[in-house]
């Protein structure tokens, strides 16, 4: 049904005053303010976008459920305990309780989040000179961006496959604050206002977004103007993150020129030096512990309490030789292989073979310490791979498989490929929840691990109990 009643959400003050970016993305709201209040200041606003970021970060999104628990269940990705959630994830059963409740809280906490933008959204047109022109393009090009991130991550889990799409409505994209449902749209309506969305952000943080003036490094570690809002640009959807969202969304929609035209952005984009922004991740990032590539990150979340969710990996394994025979050749040199899993001798017997690419140590750069990626080079890689004619295309694989050390396969067919794509996004973004996605865009019919095959009822995780009536 959708029902919404809008609270504004206001982190500490002090924070928001004195505090870096980085640490007021690392603490929850404390108190809420009244509409007229929180929006009466250039800090209320401010505080409302962080307010969104932060909800993201909960362990039933992209803190958790979203990256490395639901969603890499559905991949086949984790092994299970009798009568866990994952087994029932494992076998697709989605009328088991336990996956009604988790799914549910997914789709409800996503919805929450667009509402933490929309009700910004709803006033910042008309703010009464309290914004600025940078903080308007700023503020009000994230809103967009997030609100758009959240509608496409409710469409690539309940919303139909790509290539069976029906002809009714199927999801609602919310844009007001209200308390009245609000109505299921087509996939064809959906879209268009995804798109537009997108593209508004596109425009906005073009003209002022300053990753566009210097580099995703130096804003790390230094804020533009004295004002740490400005800082730390991919903790935040910024305008190259966009960009990736936009390739990742029209590819999803069979418009193949367009994703090609925004991952090329992402993948040829440059600091004002001339500099790459964004480089694939090596061997020696892997030696310093960056596992997840923090140098490829085109936006990512910063989660303080990683190493008590997901970053032991010590909950998360498959037996060795499985691992090889089914995704890695033995003896190969991968380093997603190498540094990003282990073996270890409990028994004879009981040799488990644990996931590491979250966990932490000493000698990581700081911006690769306690953040998950949302949105990264390496997925561009692979969706320009697939955009292309094949000559390009093996262009780009010969590319990405240099940084990964191992030699790449001949893409002599359509489907040598589409193996080849489905692979890799099992391999390089496991423990991202981005696999998933990619069986159900493609329609992959034989999931690796799975019991059961890919199809429609596999794909299509179904709508919360109280929103199944709005779509008929």
């Amino acid at each position: 049904m959708m029902k919404r009643k809008y609270i504004f959400l206001m982190p500490l003050v002090a924070l928001l005053l004195f505090g870096s970016c980085d640490s007021y993305l690392d603490v929850l709201p404390s108190t809420e303010k009244e509409k007229g209040e929180m929006f009466s200041t250039q800090d209320g606003y401010r505080s409302v976008l962080i307010g969104a970021y932060i909800r993201m970060k909960q362990t039933s999104l992209y803190g958790q459920e979203m990256v490395c628990g639901t969603v890499e269940s559905l991949a086949q990705h984790w092994t299970y305990t009798d009568g866990s959630v994952g087994e029932y994830l494992h076998t697709y059963d989605y009328k088991a309780s336990a996956v009604e409740n988790a799914t549910a809280a997914i789709f409800n906490n996503l919805y929450k989040v667009v509402a933490d933008v929309n009700g910004l959204l709803a006033v910042i047109d008309n703010n009464g000179g309290v914004l600025d022109t940078k903080n308007y393009n700023i503020i009000k090009g994230e809103a967009l961006a997030i609100r758009a991130f959240c509608h496409f991550d409710v469409l690539r889990l309940f919303g139909p496959m790509p290539g069976n799409v029906p002809s009714g409505k199927v999801l609602p994209y919310v844009t007001v604050v209200g308390t009245l449902p609000n109505d299921h749209l087509t996939f064809s309506d959906f879209m268009t206002r995804l798109l537009a969305d997108i593209s508004e952000a596109e425009v906005c943080l073009a003209k002022s977004d300053p990753v566009l003036e210097s580099s995703m490094e130096k804003l790390n570690s230094a804020s533009p103007d004295g004002d740490s809002f400005f800082q730390s640009r991919q903790t935040r959807m910024n305008y190259y993150s966009v960009c990736a969202l936009a390739a990742r969304v029209h590819l999803w929609n069979g418009d193949k020129a367009k994703a090609l035209e925004y991952a090329r952005k992402v993948i040829d984009a440059k600091t004002p030096e001339g500099t790459p922004m964004f480089r694939l991740g090596t061997r020696d990032d892997c030696q310093r512990g960056d596992n997840t590539f923090s140098c490829e990150h085109v936006f990512d979340i910063k989660v303080n309490d990683i190493a008590s969710t997901i970053g032991s990996g010590r909950s998360y394994y498959f037996d060795q030789k499985e691992m090889t025979s089914r995704l890695y050749e033995k003896g190969t040199s991968d380093i997603r292989f190498v540094n990003m899993w282990e073996e270890v001798y409990l028994g004879y017997f009981n040799r488990p073979f644990y996931f590491l690419k979250y966990v932490q140590n000493d000698k990581m750069p700081s911006m690769a310490k306690n953040v998950i990626p949302m949105l990264r080079l390496a997925e561009m890689y692979l969706i320009a791979m697939e955009c292309c004619p094949l000559a390009e295309a093996q262009t780009y694989y010969d590319t990405f498989c240099t940084s990964r050390d191992v030699a790449p396969v001949s893409l002599d067919s359509d489907d040598t490929l589409k193996k080849t794509l489905m692979s890799e996004y099992n391999k390089e973004f496991y423990g991202e929840g981005q696999a998933f996605y990619a069986y159900k865009r493609l329609g992959v019919s034989d999931i690796l691990w799975a019991g059961v095959p890919g199809t429609v009822d596999t794909y299509v995780v179904p709508l919360p109990k109280q929103e199944s009536v709005y779509t008929e």
